[in-house]
């Protein structure tokens, strides 16, 4: 795996809801368990770029967030089953280590993502999932059609939600940069994070 161990680790203590300074026992605790995750998981992706976007993302939000881009890829990803079945057996031994690994495992799956996503150029966007900015999480089922990510151990559930459950699937934008912005959520209004001065998202809470 090529992602950065310090990024993932500020990612996971803000999982963890930790917005100032973690104490050393809570720092052992998240290298620890990323180093598990990272020897457990087993991440794959599929992708696909499109000139125009399939007709379930020409509406909005999705026209809005991939307005001004040239192309678009939709994209899935996931940990695979290996990282589930650690957690659940932990749940039920370390309750507490299960918690710390989740939000590590949740940590590394959006890493992977964003260094295997390099592949589409500097110039792009972050990925924007179904479910995020009022979409809705059912959009997924267009994603699964195209891609069929059934192939690298992915399904779909009627809620639109994904199995292994450390997975994603969105979109692209490609040929302009685009980074994440707390003005653009719409959980803005009442988001704790805001109120405390950090970030949710791994690429501000450097």
């Amino acid at each position: 795996m090529n992602s950065s161990d310090g990024a993932c680790k500020r990612a996971a203590l803000a999982y963890l809801g930790f917005h100032g300074t973690p104490t050393a026992e809570m720092c052992a605790m998240v290298d620890d368990a990323l180093r598990e995750a990272r020897s457990v998981a087993r991440f794959r992706a599929v992708g696909e770029v499109f000139d125009v976007p399939p007709p379930a993302f020409l509406c909005e939000p999705y026209a809005s967030f991939l307005a001004g881009c040239s192309a678009c890829a939709l994209v899935a990803m996931t940990l695979g089953v290996e990282i589930d079945r650690r957690i659940r057996a932990l749940s039920v031994c370390d309750p507490a280590r299960a918690v710390v690994l989740d939000a590590c495992a949740s940590a590394l799956v959006e890493a992977e993502g964003d260094a295997w996503e390099a592949r589409f150029g500097a110039e792009r966007t972050y990925r924007f999932c179904p479910g995020y900015g009022g979409s809705d999480v059912k959009d997924n089922l267009a994603i699964f059609a195209a891609l069929r990510p059934e192939r690298i151990g992915m399904q779909l559930l009627d809620s639109g939600l994904m199995v292994p459950q450390k997975s994603m699937a969105g979109i692209v934008g490609i040929g302009k940069r685009k980074e994440r912005r707390c003005g653009d959520c719409m959980l803005k209004a009442t988001c704790t994070y805001i109120k405390e001065g950090t970030r949710c998202f791994r690429s501000e809470n450097n």
